[in-house]
């Protein structure tokens, strides 16, 4: 094997090897413009639909997005409604809760009351 210093290549050869790679290069692009490259992109066909009908099918693309968006937010609120309402149902609830258990202490209260009454009416009958 030879090392780059050992071949020993004189300006003339790589003034040679620059022209060729440039023929080549050049030779590739004729071929390339010959084979079509020219006529890349013109051969796209619209199938009768012009940019007009793109636009307009742009254009309702982002109404519907529009529309989809607010109907996105207006769900945000009836959900923020919906989770105010239901707080507000467990703050009823713990205040019928809180009147059930006041309610029950009274019950108990008046049964003992009643209890009282219906033994001295009872004591009263036997004394008579």
């Amino acid at each position: 094997m030879y090392d780059l210093h050992e071949l020993d290549i004189d300006r003339k050869e790589i003034a040679i090897a620059v022209l060729v790679c440039l023929a080549v290069l050049v030779v590739c692009f004729g071929a390339g413009y010959l084979l079509g490259l020219r006529n890349a992109g013109k051969d796209v066909h619209n199938n009768g639909n012009g940019v007009g009908t793109v636009g307009e099918q742009l254009g309702q693309a982002v109404s519907h997005q529009q529309q989809i968006t607010d109907g996105i937010k207006d769900a945000e609120h009836t959900s923020n409604a919906a989770a105010g309402t239901a707080q507000a149902i467990a703050e009823s609830a713990h205040s019928i809760e809180a009147g059930v258990g006041e309610a029950a202490g009274l019950i108990d209260s008046s049964q003992q009351i009643l209890g009282r009454i219906r033994n001295r009416g009872q004591a009263n009958k036997a004394a008579d």
